[in-house]
Formats: C-alpha cells, structure tokens, sequence
C-alpha cells in the first residue's frame, strides 16, 4: 500500500510537470510590421518613464548584487534602469573627453552624445519589454520574433556586450589622463551588462530552458495569423 502511494505520487508529480511545461512552451511568433505590436510597446511608454524616474535600484543595490532574487523580472528591470542612467554618463563622460582630446568637433560631439543616449533608452526600454512584458521578444526593423528562447538571446547578448565594454575600457587606458574617468565608467557599465544578461538567463530558466519552440506562426500587419510551421 504504501509502495502504491508513493507510485501515485510520482505519478502526480509527473503531471504536475507535464502541465508546468505546457504552460511554459509556447509558439514561436514572427510579426511582420505588425502595427498592434508597435502600439503595444509605444503604450509602456509611460509606464517604463514611472520606472526611470522613481528607480528601484537606489534603495536595493546591495540586494541586487547578491544574485538571489525571488523575482528575476523586477531584478531585470532595475538593471536595466541602471544601464540607462550609466549610458548616460558614459556619453556625456565620452563627449567630453573627445572635444578635451580635440578629436571631434563640439557639434559632432553633441550628436554622438545625443544618438548614445537615445539608443541607451530605446535598450533599456526594448529590453524590458521584449524580456518582462512579452516573455522574450527581439525586434528587428520590421520584424518580430517572440518566443521564450529569445530570452537565451537576450541574455547572451548581454554578457557579449558587457565583453565589448570591458574592452573598450582597456583600450582606454593609458590614452589620456582624463580617460581614466571613462575607464571607470567602461568597467561598472559591463558589470550592469554583465547582471542584465545573468537575470534574463535566469527568466530563461524560469521558463523552463526552452531552446526549440513547439510550434511558429506568423503574424501580419494587422495582427492576424498569416501562417504556422509545427517545429
């Protein structure tokens, strides 16, 4: 009797899993300029600004740094808040080292600062969105691909951006005597990169480590479904 038992709770406990992981797998979405997609992230708009401008980070750095979060999406948003507020200061940091250094023009200057900022934005928002709002969702041009792998991506990406960032900061060093600012700034921003990518992964795993979609459809402008493929 209590050998059935305990089979009958494997039992259960195996569909429990099963219905876990239906719930976790989900199709593979491409949209192609679809418009409600487009108003779907431009309507975060303001609630992503909330965000930006009362940030969470301020009162729980010391947690964030410890890697043991019970919610990894609040944990992603955060950094992500971070790395806009540190691509700011990296630019404008950049902007005056290049017109002190005489390699650039001040009005060149001020468009790279202003291009810099505007996309460390549009990351930071694009980011949150795709990972927190859409369970994995990366944006080219005009398409789409959502789906929870693309937070394997997303996370990934990250840890090879803050690769590049490391690196420019050690190409830094030794240039001028003002660049050590912009070595300092390079390497705290590749550890927020570094901390971004690390909590998409964990979203990713959180989803169950989905690599292979079960199934793809395709998305048209208007929002309708236009195809599928079973993967």
């Amino acid at each position: 009797s209590s050998f059935s038992s305990s089979c009958l709770s494997k039992a259960q406990r195996l569909q429990l899993r099963a219905r876990t992981w239906d719930k976790m797998s989900k199709p593979c979405v491409l949209h192609f300029l679809d418009t409600k997609l487009l108003q779907e992230y431009t309507g975060t708009c303001e609630e992503y600004s909330g965000y930006v401008k009362k940030p969470g980070f301020c009162h729980h750095l010391k947690t964030m740094l410890t890697c043991k979060h019970s919610d990894w999406c609040t944990a992603f948003r955060e950094w992500g808040i971070l790395q806009l507020y540190f691509a700011i200061m990296v630019a404008i940091a950049s902007t005056i080292i290049n017109i002190v250094d005489g390699k650039v023009g001040i009005v060149n200057a001020t468009w790279i600062c202003c291009v810099q900022i505007i996309f460390g934005y549009i990351f930071a928002h694009l980011g949150w969105f795709g990972v927190v709002k859409k369970d994995g969702c990366f944006c080219c041009i005009i398409a789409c691909c959502e789906c929870p792998p693309i937070l394997l991506f997303w996370g990934l990406l990250m840890m090879f951006w803050a690769c590049g960032a490391v690196a420019t900061a050690i190409s830094s060093i030794g240039v001028c005597p003002i660049c050590v600012v912009n070595v300092c700034l390079q390497s705290i921003y590749a550890i927020i990169l570094f901390y971004m990518g690390f909590a998409c992964l964990n979203i990713w795993m959180q989803h169950g480590k989905e690599i292979v979609p079960p199934e793809i459809d395709i998305v048209g402008p208007a929002g309708e479904q236009v195809g599928s493929a079973t993967a």
